[in-house]
């Protein structure tokens, strides 16, 4: 976990109190004072630490030597600074169904990037503004760029597709009638393209590019577009949550979201992670 108080120091969490002598006058027009900036929700009150949980997924979000990185941890880091909010920690859980039990209970307070759900929109605050579209598009060879397109299904009606046998991907392609030999990860999809057992593979955008990055075969690849498919995700609040002004929270969320897409922090935060690459996919998106 990654506790970004301001009065923290490694392994603790510190708060100064210190006696006075009470002034009664001054007293009483310092708290009338403060309750009206509170009602009129020019302040956040926060009485306590702001609780952030998510699942390790490069380059989303991941536990760095000394403290959480990734482009979902750098723009809720930004978000944060925007409400002049210190008092937050990062926190990774093991599974899914931990994370969203988290939330149930009040245990945590935000879960970074969640797709939209019915079902989970019980028991979590979407904000109207998702802060990222994920993709997932078909991968192919280099060497196969000018061959292999995908407009619709019947342009890969002569290429072998590989893909994740515990993925859904969409209905649609696992019902195209295309070649599609399964394997049991999805990290065995790329290393199989390249070892041309595969001639095209569906895979998660962001992830696909990060790591061709860092492993350095990048320009042994490209991405067909269309995406396969793409939705929005979102950061959410814990309805059951006593983590004080959710309401303004939520308010100040979408219209800090806003302010980033306006400005370029967005776009800057997606260069610093994934090179040219994150202009090319901030320029696919429609936040409309």
């Amino acid at each position: 976990m990654f506790d970004h108080s301001n009065a923290t120091k490694p392994g603790y969490n510190v708060r100064h109190t210190q006696g006075h002598k009470r002034r009664p006058g001054l007293f009483l027009i310092t708290m009338i004072t403060v309750a009206l900036l509170l009602s009129a929700g020019d302040i956040h009150a926060h009485a306590r630490t702001l609780i952030i949980e998510g699942l390790e997924e490069t380059p989303l979000k991941w536990a760095g030597h000394e403290e959480a990185r990734g482009i979902d941890i750098d723009i809720m880091t930004e978000v944060l600074s925007r409400m002049n909010i210190t008092d937050y920690m990062f926190r990774f859980v093991d599974s899914g169904s931990r994370l969203l039990h988290n939330a149930q209970n009040g245990s945590s307070d935000i879960i970074l990037t969640l797709s939209m759900s019915q079902e989970r929109s019980t028991y979590l605050h979407y904000p109207n503004e998702a802060h990222l579209l994920l993709d997932w598009r078909f991968a192919v060879r280099a060497e196969d760029k000018t061959r292999i397109r995908f407009n619709d299904f019947s342009d890969l009606s002569r290429v072998q597709i590989g893909a994740a046998a515990d993925y859904s991907y969409t209905s649609t392609f696992w019902n195209s009638g295309l070649d599609i030999q399964t394997v049991a990860r999805s990290d065995l999809l790329i290393p199989m393209l390249l070892q041309k057992r595969f001639d095209a593979v569906p895979v998660n955008y962001l992830s696909t590019v990060f790591d061709s990055i860092q492993n350095g075969y990048r320009k042994d690849i490209v991405f067909l577009h269309p995406p396969l498919k793409r939705a929005p995700y979102y950061n959410v609040f814990a309805k059951a949550s006593d983590y004080p002004g959710k309401q303004q929270f939520l308010r100040d969320y979408d219209r800090i979201i806003r302010d980033m897409r306006d400005d370029g922090q967005l776009l800057s935060i997606l260069e610093n992670y994934l090179g040219p690459d994150g202009l090319d996919w901030w320029q696919s998106q429609n936040f409309q």
